[in-house]
């Protein structure tokens, strides 16, 4: 029987609510945008909206967890899982997000430090899982250059202190970069980044 079939997808629902979240709360902020807007902008009724999120809370938690996560990860993690090192791959992260802001016209900012800036204070839970990726980034980091210490690749490091480093320039940048809705900062960074390795990554050549 076909008349009992259901015709929406709950998880294609939810998801583009997320999705809808997601883009709202970059550009525009999560304290600023309302769950009203944002079942205009996902196209669901009110019951579905209440169905998968009864608040907004809930919807921010699962912005962090499923696509504010997944950003860092293709953005920063799968990078540096596939270069050879680590400042390649920094350089190439920086590269690659400066281009794409170039080629959009506009700077959004850091998904995960826009809503970290907004909401770590107000939201205990939410700020734990914001938490939660920048440790997940900054350990990814820490374990290349580790890695790079064990391939006699580079010494006198302290991986995490220099992941920590790189997160913090890089937000730093983006968060400039935002305020001026200029890549200058980024392009800035990224070439004092590459300096900073290249001097503690380069052998010491004798005379001679």
């Amino acid at each position: 029987m076909t008349g009992n079939r259901r015709t929406i997808d709950p998880k294609a629902v939810r998801r583009r609510i997320v999705d809808a979240a997601y883009d709202a709360f970059v550009t525009q902020g999560y304290l600023a945008t309302g769950m009203l807007e944002l079942r205009e902008k996902a196209s669901v009724s009110g019951g579905a909206m209440a169905h998968h999120f009864p608040a907004k809370r809930e919807l921010g938690l699962a912005v962090i967890r499923n696509r504010v996560a997944e950003a860092v990860r293709q953005t920063w993690i799968e990078p540096l899982d596939a270069c050879a090192d680590a400042p390649t791959a920094i350089d190439l992260i920086f590269g690659n997000i400066v281009s794409e802001l170039m080629r959009k016209g506009s700077v959004s900012g850091c998904p995960l430090n826009n809503m970290a800036m907004e909401v770590s204070r107000h939201d205990e839970e939410m700020r734990d899982a914001l938490s939660s990726v920048f440790a997940v980034w900054q350990e990814a980091l820490s374990a290349k250059f580790q890695k790079d210490i064990d391939a006699n690749r580079v010494v006198g490091i302290d991986p995490g202190r220099l992941a920590t480093l790189v997160v913090a320039a890089y937000s730093g940048a983006m968060a400039i970069a935002k305020a001026g809705q200029d890549v200058r900062p980024l392009i800035n960074c990224r070439a004092e980044l590459a300096a900073l390795l290249a001097s503690k990554y380069s052998p010491t050549v004798p005379a001679g």
